[in-house]
């Protein structure tokens, strides 16, 4: 009877694939023979019959010995005796390790090992045989199952059972269990019947009358006992979640105890081991790869194209998705890089186990470079989506297993949906009929009786729905699309209309070029496909290999391997050919009659770090129609990508080309060591950008500013900052101000398109604010008051002036108060952009003296303007005063200026200060009768 713990939810974070494979044992062993291997083995025990085995010579991969077979009974010891020797001249050292599966799992578990071996044969005596004990779990099913022995040369224990290795052996042999009768029978057949990411449904037959079970679960290699444990029975059978707490591990086993009651529990039976992600399959070596998968034919097809080795041989892609229904079948097609014969497997997990299981290879095929295989969708599949799995390896016969290791080539994983099958089929086999410099005439095969269909064209990568995409609805096929750029490859999607709102998938992209033309400028290529760029020239002098053209794939070498940028986004001529002396790269022919103020621009990369300065030429030249025009020579050792521009205009009436030639024999010492690079290629207007200038307030106590917060408007925002007057001030969008005297200073944002645009950020660095320092005078009542002249220290003019009430003076010059006593005056100053800075300046009132006493009331009226000022100050005497005089005198009591007649019977006079020094003097009006004082501040 079968019992069932369904949806046991274990969540179990980043676990490794099962080793195994649902219906068959893992394959494996080694890649070659004649060396290290085993020659003989031997069971013997208690009621065992003996196996009788001499390994030399060995075979590849699994040797299949299970005709032979031991007996051997639950609970029981036994001693395996191995020879380990070799079949070849080379007595190597290494380990072995032998498995019994007594779980019947067809998985051999590491719980399952029953010994190991390590050491090296030439020690003598080299092929001593090894006497190992081991015990048969009480628990082990009774039963036929199997053991595997493997010696593995250089390995290292634990052994991988299902590894594949290059020198040793690996045997199968059969084992007959007997299990001795218990009053409580154990659980058998222990299987997972459905696995997600966060659970599993555990199944297993009970042999008895139990209707309780014990389950244990942990780690890989737990003992039973130390386990998270959960009771099941005939009322919690469906039950859903039990306790977690589980840590991370590569794989996990689970055990199962019948409870017959009263105490009477059976053996553990187990362990069952399983895994809830997909095994990462690896490869030794790097060079080879797919560099092409691609479905065709399903209702939506994936392609995956790759220029360079994926990291560590695996690609992950299951954000792309095949699309198809059960019954129907599609095309998948390969390349393999380099071009050497391989073979290429495909897997679908139909039962969504996390393993590939040998049931579910849906395709194979072998070729030289390309391969193609037809997968179908089984009958009765469910709608939902499967890992798909494609794996190539070197060699036709290679036969790549879906997961462990192997020498050459590289495998990408992918999803694949099975939908309903749809009323309305997309159209299939997207083709050309005929394709000029501007028009594509584009065919299909109609899968229904549809008369009407949608089409979707743009350049190539465009997205369908965007303005870049132009719809059609079209009644003819094939359809002629014209109206297109020569040279240009586009995109072009069909979809058929079945009437009745019943429309299919849509079906491509279908991709082709235009034929070769005259492109229009503005024109762009960024060598970005690792292949010649479309209708472009390459050309070399001489008789030269392949090698000794521009290239578009693989690496430079030297001082260019560096260079910042992946293998196949450039292009690049290397540097060590001696024949050709020229390489030369030609664009296509290029209307520019379109731009107004034409220039060509790229970028390229030239770096000899093994003689500096020596260097490969890069030569450009312009075509105009009759001949070759030089533009440049360019010669440079950069770690960095150069950026050069050229203006074009003395071109604009003629259809060009551009050429770029690399002169190989130029070099002192060798051309070797100097590969040029290529990219960017740009014919374009040199126009603005659209970046707007903008300026910031900054205080220097604010230390720094990021020039990023939006001081400027940025034309596109992949320029770089620059402070040419002193770089060091400059950290990448950093702009340091505190060690800057006030001021105002140009930063200055540079992008490029074809031509430079340059933003400017102006910096205003503003000083902390200076109230000066506090303090104190003593006057007369009703005397005016310098208060400038009371401060110490630095004062910025231009702050505001309170009375001891808080109330805001008009001027620095109050009347002192006609009462006698001690009155706070405050100055506050505040550039508007820095924290404000305040000071006190404390005026005591004498009681002994009164101004207007003195005759000052004379002179009242008498006023000075501007004051602070810089070259002119000007004398209101309203009261026409007679016979006034006047003069200046700076902080030290000097007299610098004298004037005996400007007032004289005059109502207003007009004093001319710029010869003076900026600062405070003391000007005094008097006659007489009387005099008055003002405190005058010259900037």
């Amino acid at each position: 009877m079968m019992k069932n713990l369904s949806n046991l939810i274990l969540l179990l974070p980043s676990l490794l694939l099962w080793q195994g494979v649902s219906g068959q044992y893992c394959a494996g062993g080694p890649g070659y023979t004649g060396d290290s291997n085993i020659e003989t083995l031997d069971i013997t025990g208690e009621n065992a019959t003996s196996i009788s085995y001499i390994g030399c010579p060995g075979i590849l991969g699994i040797e299949d010995q299970t005709v032979q077979s031991v007996d051997i009974t639950a609970g029981s010891i036994y001693s395996l005796d191995i020879q380990f020797g070799y079949c070849g001249s080379f007595p190597y050292g290494g380990s072995g390790e032998a498995w019994i599966d007594f779980n019947q799992n067809q998985v051999f578990e590491a719980s399952e090992s029953i010994v190991t071996s390590s050491g090296n044969p030439s020690n003598a005596p080299w092929n001593a045989v090894v006497s190992l004990s081991f015990t048969v779990p009480p628990n082990a099913l009774g039963g036929i199952t199997r053991m595997r022995v493997i010696q593995e040369e250089s390995g290292t224990n634990p052994l991988d059972p299902c590894a594949t290795f290059n020198w040793g052996s690996a045997t199968d042999f059969s084992v007959d269990i007997t299990v001795l009768p218990t009053t409580c029978p154990f659980p058998s057949n222990l299987a997972i019947s459905s696995i997600t990411s966060t659970g599993a449904t555990l199944d297993w037959t009970e042999n008895g009358t139990a209707t309780s079970w014990n389950v244990e679960w942990g780690a890989a290699g737990f003992v039973p006992g130390t386990g998270n444990e959960f009771v099941a029975d005939m009322g919690n059978i469906t039950q859903t979640s039990i306790a977690t707490g589980l840590t991370s591990s590569p794989l996990y086993d689970v055990y199962v105890q019948a409870d017959c009651g009263g105490g009477d529990l059976s053996f553990w039976s187990g362990p069952f081991s399983f895994s809830n992600t997909y095994c990462i399959p690896s490869y030794t070596f790097t060079n080879e790869y797919l560099s092409l998968i691609e479905t065709v034919g399903a209702i939506a097809d994936v392609s995956y194209t790759a220029s360079s080795y994926p990291a560590a041989g695996y690609a992950d892609e299951t954000v792309q998705i095949v699309q198809g229904y059960e019954t129907m079948s599609f095309d998948l097609n390969t390349t393999y890089t380099p071009a050497f014969g391989y073979q290429v497997n495909t897997w679908i997990d139909w039962n969504s186990n996390f393993v590939f299981d040998a049931g579910e290879l849906m395709g194979t095929a072998s070729g030289t470079p390309s391969t193609n295989q037809q997968i179908v969708i089984p009958v009765g599949t469910p709608v939902g989506d499967y890992r798909m799995r494609v794996r190539g390896a070197y060699g036709p016969t290679s036969n790549p297993p879906a997961c462990g290791s192997a020498n050459w080539g590289s495998a990408v994983d992918f999803t694949m949906t099975v939908i309903a099958a749809p009323s309305c089929l997309p159209p299939f086999d997207l083709d050309s009929v005929i394709v000029t410099t501007t028009s594509v005439d584009l065919s299909w095969l109609e899968l229904n009786s549809a008369t009407t269909w949608n089409i979707e064209y743009g350049p190539t990568g465009f997205i369908q729905g965007s303005t870049a995409g132009i719809p059609l609805v079209v009644t003819t096929n094939p359809y002629l699309i014209s109206g297109l750029n020569p040279s240009t490859q586009y995109d072009f999607y069909v979809q058929s209309d079945c009437g009745g709102g019943d429309i299919s998938a849509w079906r491509g992209p279908y991709s082709t070029y235009t034929d070769c033309g005259l492109a229009v400028a503005p024109y762009y290529e960024g060598f970005n496909n690792g292949v010649i760029p479309q209708c472009w020239e390459n050309l070399a002098s001489g008789n030269p290999s392949a090698n000794n053209l521009w290239l578009f794939t693989g690496a430079p070498g030297y001082g260019a391997t560096n260079n910042g940028k992946p293998a196949g986004s450039y292009a690049w001529a290397d540097g060590s050919g001696i024949n050709p002396d020229s390489l030369m790269l030609v664009t296509p022919e290029i209307d520019i009659s379109q731009l107004t103020s034409p220039f060509l621009s790229f970028e390229w990369f030239s770096n000899n770090t093994f003689f500096p300065l020596d260097n490969n030429p890069l030569i450009i030249e312009v075509f105009d129609g009759t001949s070759w025009n030089y533009l440049d020579t360019l010669l440079a050792d950069n770690v960095d990508w150069m950026f050069v521009n050229y203006d074009l205009s003395a071109f604009l009436g003629n259809n060009i080309k551009v050429r770029f030639m690399l002169n190989q024999n130029t070099t002192t010492n060798a051309a070797f060591y100097n590969d040029i690079l290529l990219d960017e290629v740009r014919i374009a207007d040199c126009i603005s950008l659209g970046g707007q200038d903008g300026s910031l307030d900054i205080c220097r106590l604010d230390s720094t500013v990021n020039l990023n917060n939006n001081i400027i408007v940025k034309p596109n925002g992949g320029g770089e900052w620059s402070f040419p007057a002193q770089p060091g001030f400059l950290d990448d969008s950093i702009f340091t101000v505190n060690l800057l005297p006030a001021g105002s200073y140009e930063v200055y944002y540079t992008e490029r398109f074809v031509c430079y645009d340059t933003t400017f950020a102006t910096i205003n660095v503003f000083n902390l604010s200076a109230a000066g320092m506090d303090g104190a005078d003593t006057v007369c009542k009703n005397q005016p008051i310098d208060l400038f002249g009371a401060l110490g220290g630095s004062v910025d003019l231009g702050g505001q002036w309170f009375d001891f009430s808080n109330t805001l003076l008009l001027n620095s010059q109050p009347k002192a108060e006609p009462i006698p006593g001690q009155y706070n005056y405050f100055y506050v100053a505040n550039n508007g952009v820095c924290p404000a800075d305040s000071a006190i300046v404390n005026i005591k009132v004498e009681d002994s003296c009164n101004f207007l006493s003195l005759g000052e009331e004379l002179f009242t009226d008498i006023s000075v303007y501007p004051n602070p000022t810089t070259n002119l100050l000007n004398i209101v005497n309203p009261s026409n005063t007679s016979s006034l005089k006047v003069e200046m005198l700076d902080m030290n009591g000097r007299v610098v200026l004298v004037e005996n007649k400007a007032l004289n019977n005059a109502s207003e006079a007009t004093l001319t200060i710029d010869y003076l020094e900026k600062g405070i003097y003391t000007l005094r009006i008097y006659n007489n009768e009387g005099q008055k004082t003002f405190k005058i501040v010259k900037q």
